[in-house]
């Protein structure tokens, strides 16, 4: 079976940040606490995309239509942290009784991350006693083998630093995984997997912007640069 899960949460920065204050709420699973200052210049340096949004959500959820359209998913879920996100997975597995083959995850990102709502999936997530252990025990449990696919639709997130992510994101699921290594849009480029056990096989400085010689952020993705697909694009190719 092949599912699509993407973040509920983008309604853009720029409408985030003109919203009026709000009474604290209480936090979702695995949620982090955003930083004091998270300006550009900190967000950059962790190679995700910077600046004001439009609100990718409903995008994401005309991609999902065309694709369970096309038959590039059996089912789709918008979700709005990691834990909602991979507990659908695996109930829609254990109810419709198949195993997962393939499971994209749409959604912003940096190196070595993924982000859902305010929730990230990182090495230190994937750690057992981590508040998505279970999450994560539970969705291992219905995959298809080690054959299975998890592609993480985000920016950068197995560029630089981001391939240690790469490597215990396949030892923990037990299963084939793909990222990028550039800033996606409608070009996605950098696109690349491993199974575990197995060590990346790309150059860490692929897709990174350096200046005066140190990384600085990411760079985006083109018709033009290493193993790049589109948006459209509903399987991973081979080779890739």
């Amino acid at each position: 079976m092949r599912l699509v899960l993407f973040d509920n949460t983008d309604v853009g920065w720029g409408a985030r940040r003109s919203r009026a204050p709000r009474a604290p709420r209480r936090r979702e699973v695995g949620e982090i606490a955003e930083p004091a200052t998270a300006d550009a210049a900190d967000l950059s340096v962790l190679g995700e995309a910077v600046g004001a949004s439009i609100g990718l959500t409903p995008v994401w959820r005309a991609g999902a239509l065309l694709h369970r359209m096309t038959g590039a998913a059996d089912a789709w879920q918008a979700a709005s942290s990691w834990a909602e996100a991979l507990g659908w997975a695996a109930r829609t597995a254990r109810e419709r009784g198949r195993k997962i083959s393939s499971l994209q995850a749409w959604g912003h990102g940096g190196w070595g991350y993924m982000r859902i709502g305010k929730t990230r999936l990182d090495e230190a997530a994937l750690r057992p006693g981590s508040p998505l252990d279970g999450a994560i025990a539970a969705l291992k449990a219905e995959l298809a083998g080690p054959d299975a696919l998890v592609w993480l639709r985000c920016c950068s997130a197995f560029g630089h630093t981001g391939q240690a992510f790469a490597r215990a994101l396949a030892g923990r699921l037990g299963c084939r995984v793909a990222g990028h290594t550039y800033i996606i849009a409608f070009y996605q480029s950098g696109t690349h997997s491993l199974r575990p056990g197995e060590a990346p096989a790309w150059d860490p400085r692929e897709g990174v912007r350096f200046s005066g010689g140190a990384p600085a952020g990411a760079l985006w993705s083109s018709r033009t640069a290493p193993n790049t697909v589109s948006c459209l694009t509903g399987e991973l190719p081979p080779g890739y």
